[in-house]
């Protein structure tokens, strides 16, 4: 077992703080806007596709919260979203074994209203309180843990 010094563990606690204290306030500011942050995940990865198209699989590798939902939890937001006419599900035309998710004009107008607020949300929460260096050190900061972390399932 690795011992972890005091500042390593320090980090590591600001790190999972300061990613819980944005998250809960990107919530609310959804919360406010009638969509929940799971929904917004859908919603921004199928608003800056191409095509306003992804292949299901494709979709739930992108989004940020999918990891903190079942398989079935996903099935139950797309079956609401759905249900709400935000999205469509069709058989893929590629391969019918797997579904495409489509964002409809009412998605994508549910999008188009809550993005402002949220870009000015990311602008207050996160770019404001930061320098320029501060970004872009963090950047590589971040990529280096996310190449690290990347695709590994299993401890090791």
């Amino acid at each position: 077992m690795q011992t972890l010094t005091e500042d390593q563990l320090a980090a590591w606690k600001q790190l999972q703080w300061a990613a819980a204290l944005i998250t809960s306030r990107f919530r609310r500011d959804l919360a406010g806007a009638g969509l929940s942050l799971e929904q917004f995940d859908v919603l921004v990865h199928l608003a800056w596709a191409p095509s306003g198209t992804l292949p299901l699989h494709e979709l739930t590798a992108s989004m940020v919260v999918a990891d903190a939902l079942s398989r079935s939890g996903i099935t139950r937001l797309l079956d609401r979203m759905e249900r709400d006419g935000l999205i469509t599900r069709t058989v893929s035309t590629t391969d019918r074994r797997r579904f495409d998710v489509s964002l409809t004009p009412a998605g994508r107008l549910r999008f188009d209203q809550a993005w402002p607020a949220h870009a000015d949300g990311i602008g207050r929460y996160f770019v404001q309180p930061l320098t320029s260096r501060d970004i872009g050190d963090l950047a590589r900061i971040l990529d280096s843990l996310i190449q690290a972390n990347q695709n590994h399932d299993q401890p090791g």
